[in-house]
Formats: C-alpha cells, sequence, structure tokens
C-alpha cells in the first residue's frame, strides 16, 4: 500500500492486516455453498448444518470479549498472529474432519482466531495510521472483497470437484501466505491502548443499549441471509452450485457497496438515524421480494443484491449512533451485545428454512428488518421530541 496516512515503517504491516481480513471474508462467505455440502458429508440436515455457523459466532465472541476485556493493552501483532494461526487450524480441521463434532469443534477454533484478528487489527491499525477513519474503512473493504471472492471460490470448487476440503485447504493456504507476511512485517512497540485503571463496562446510556439491539437484530439478519441466499436458491429456483455461489457473492458485493456510498453520505452531514431507518425499511423490503421471488432465479438475484445493499449502511450507522457521546468501552459493549445475533439467528432460520420451507426461511430476514425499523423508528420519534 502507498497511502500517504501509513507510515513507511508500517507499510507491509497494512498490507499483512488488509490480507488477514480479506482470509476472514472469505471463510465467512464461503459458508453459503459450503453448508449444504457439509450437511451431506456429516449426514445431518441442512439446518444442523448451521450450528457451524453458531460455533463460529461463539468463539468469536469469546476472543474479541476477551481482547476487549483482559488483553487490549498487549502487542496487537502477536495477537493478530495467534488469531491467524487459531483461523489456519480451524480451516484445516474443517477440511479433513472426519465427523460432525470434529466440524463443530473445529468451527469454535475458526472463531476463536476470527475474534482475536478482528478485534486485534482494529487496535492495531489505529496505532499505525495518521489516518485511522481511512484505515478503518480499508479494513471493511478488504473483508468485502474477501466476501465476494469467498462463494466464488468455493462455488467453482464445489461445482466441478463436489469436495469441501479443497474449499477450506485452499482458503487455509491463503492464511499460511498471510501469516508469512505478517511475521515479516515490523509492528509497534508495546503500547497500551487503555489506561490501567480502565475497565470494560456496561453502557450506561440507554441509547447504547436501544442500538445494541438493532445490531443484535441486523447481524443475525445479515450474516443468516449470506448464509442461507445459496440454499434458498437451490431449493426455489433448482440453481446450481455455482449460481447460488454467485448469487451469494453478488449480495455481499452489494452489501459492500451500501457501506461505501454510506460513508459518503456521513461526510456531507446528514442523520444517521434517517438513513438507518431507510436503509431497515429497504432490507425488508427486498427481503420479502426475495422470499415472493421462489422459481424465479433473475428476480432472486435482484432482490438479494437489493437486500445487500440497504443493509450495508446498518453496522456503521448504528456505530456511529451508539457512539455519540459514549465511551469507547460503552461502544465495543454495544458491538459485543450486536454479535451476540450471530450465535442463534442464522441457526434458527435454518430451522424455518427447512422446517417450513425456503420462503419461510427467508421470510425471516425480512421480519428481523422490520422490528429494526419499528426499534428505529421509535428511538427517532423519542429523540425528537425536546428534553
Amino acid at each position: 500500500m502507498t497511502n500517504g496516512d501509513v507510515s513507511d515503517d508500517y507499510r507491509l504491516l497494512h498490507v499483512a492486516s488488509l490480507m488477514a481480513l480479506f482470509c476472514v471474508g472469505m471463510y465467512a462467505a464461503a459458508f453459503g455453498p459450503v453448508l449444504p455440502i457439509a450437511a451431506e458429508d456429516f449426514g445431518v440436515s441442512l439446518d444442523t448444518a448451521g450450528l457451524l455457523l453458531t460455533a463460529l459466532f461463539a468463539g468469536s465472541i469469546l476472543a474479541s470479549a476477551t481482547v476487549a476485556i483482559a488483553l487490549h493493552g498487549h502487542d496487537t501483532r502477536l495477537l493478530t498472529i495467534i488469531g491467524l494461526i487459531s483461523a489456519i487450524c480451524g480451516l484445516t480441521l474443517l477440511a479433513i474432519a472426519p465427523n460432525w463434532p470434529v466440524a463443530l469443534l473445529a468451527g469454535a477454533i475458526l472463531g476463536v482466531g476470527d475474534g482475536l484478528i478482528i478485534a486485534a487489527l482494529h487496535i492495531l491499525m489505529s496505532l499505525t495510521s495518521r489516518d485511522v477513519p481511512s484505515a478503518m474503512n480499508r479494513l471493511n473493504l478488504f473483508f468485502a472483497f474477501g466476501a465476494i471472492v469467498g462463494p466464488i471460490w468455493a462455488g467453482a470448487i464445489l461445482a466441478s470437484t463436489g469436495e469441501r476440503w479443497i474449499v477450506y485447504a485452499g482458503i487455509a493456504a491463503y492464511g499460511v501466505v498471510t501469516l508469512v507476511v505478517l511475521m515479516a512485517a515490523s509492528g509497534p512497540s508495546h503500547e497500551p491502548i487503555a489506561a490501567p485503571d480502565e475497565e470494560f463496562r456496561l453502557p450506561g446510556n440507554p441509547k447504547a443499549w436501544v442500538m445494541g439491539g438493532v445490531l443484535f437484530l441486523y447481524v443475525g439478519a445479515e450474516f443468516g441471509l449470506g448464509s442461507w441466499v445459496s440454499s434458498y436458491t437451490r431449493e426455489t429456483a433448482h440453481a446450481g452450485v455455482m449460481a447460488g455461489a454467485l448469487l451469494t457473492a453478488g449480495y455481499w458485493g452489494a452489501l459492500a457497496l451500501g457501506r461505501v456510498l454510506s460513508g459518503i453520505y456521513f461526510r456531507r452531514g446528514h442523520d444517521a438515524s434517517l438513513l438507518l431507518a431507510v436503509a431497515a425499511a429497504g432490507a425488508g423490503i427486498a427481503a420479502l421480494a426475495l422470499a415472493l421471488s421462489s422459481g424465479h432465479l433473475a428476480i432472486a438475484a435482484i432482490a438479494a443484491f437489493g437486500a445487500g445493499f440497504f443493509l450495508g449502511p446498518v453496522w456503521p450507522t448504528t456505530v456511529a449512533i451508539a457512539s455519540e457521546g459514549s465511551m469507547a468501552n460503552a461502544t465495543a459493549a454495544t458491538v459485543t451485545m450486536g454479535n451476540a445475533g450471530g450465535l442463534a439467528i442464522p441457526w434458527l432460520q435454518g430451522k424455518v428454512l427447512v422446517g417450513a420451507g425456503p420462503a419461510q426461511g427467508v421470510a425471516v430476514t425480512a421480519a428481523l428488518c422490520g422490528v429494526m425499523f419499528c426499534i428505529v423508528s421509535a428511538f427517532r420519534s423519542r429523540r425528537g421530541r425536546p428534553a
């Protein structure tokens, strides 16, 4: 990278950091095309295979919370290296897992690596960048680029060979290359991020709790739809593995586009809560259109793109609102509450998809967006009243 906001000492470190977030995006989005194959390989139902997502989020939340509570003053480059090693081990174990319990363990190990990478890299980039907001935006963009490539890689391998192990072995190999680059890069000196007496606290501001609730629903909606849209199109439109993978990649690409445009919106000083309400409403309408598109692949593709596009602004907008006048640890707690939405909602959505039908499964996303819209509308109404 040759960005002017990066010190010459840390250019290779930033390259490795962006490579790492690309890797995170790859394996996170690859679950969509892989889940049906994994269900067959391990002899479990499709909705049970969705517990891999729960294991991933459980490990990730545990690791990121540990960084927030106890490890925030430690060597963040070392924490990222440990996270990458854990992720590589989890991916390798997913590739060779002989049975379902081992696969669940692999998902949890991958999740621990995921949480360490994400939490440590956000701290590391803030320490080594002259323009921190731009650095954070690049991290999110490279996650999005990985989330586009991941399903395409998985779909191409599964369509041609049907072998799950090649998908995860390939991503693990990329992780090893990233690890080598990161270990070759120089990191900052040990520098605590928080004062010794600063502790992790639950947010005392009601606004932070409300936004935490919105994030809880959002994470479930975003990751759930991204994980199940491939299975939905295979069930309803009889699409092939590659077509479902391309639809998944399009969804994540649209989500990235939504985040880019939301950045432009913020730079012009517009109201964050208005954008959040519009985004929730638009995503709900698009998800409903996707649920009603059974058998029409073109309509499903447009609807999935629309859902991703409108979901894109929700995360940065919600975090921006939650952080207004809040301490950093309160914002971190809000984000942790949000990530908890990935523990159960994607798995429950899979159970609805299998038990009630594909359309009903996707309608879960529309319902979540509807609840988000109601919460944001009530928030805007109360916020508009004079104190």
